[in-house]
């Protein structure tokens, strides 16, 4: 099964997104220790390398990651 969650602020600062998914993934370790769940972030006002420094940073770490995929950037 997939789940998409989208949570929308323009009040959270840098610091207030790395803590809010940060305690994501304390619940989810909690409520599901053998199952890991894919976060992924989009923040217009941060670099795809800020997005990524926050992602780092959330412990444990994630199997699977950072990845960065930048929408912003065209590919071709």
């Amino acid at each position: 099964m997939q789940v998409t969650i989208t949570i929308q602020s323009k009040e959270l600062s840098k610091e207030d997104l790395q803590q809010l998914i940060q305690s994501i993934r304390d619940c989810e370790l909690k409520a599901f220790p053998d199952k890991e769940i894919f976060i992924g972030v989009e923040v217009p006002g941060l670099t795809a390398a800020e997005c990524a420094e926050i992602l780092a940073s959330i412990k444990p770490p994630y199997k699977h990651g950072p990845i960065i995929l930048d929408l912003r950037s065209p590919r071709w």
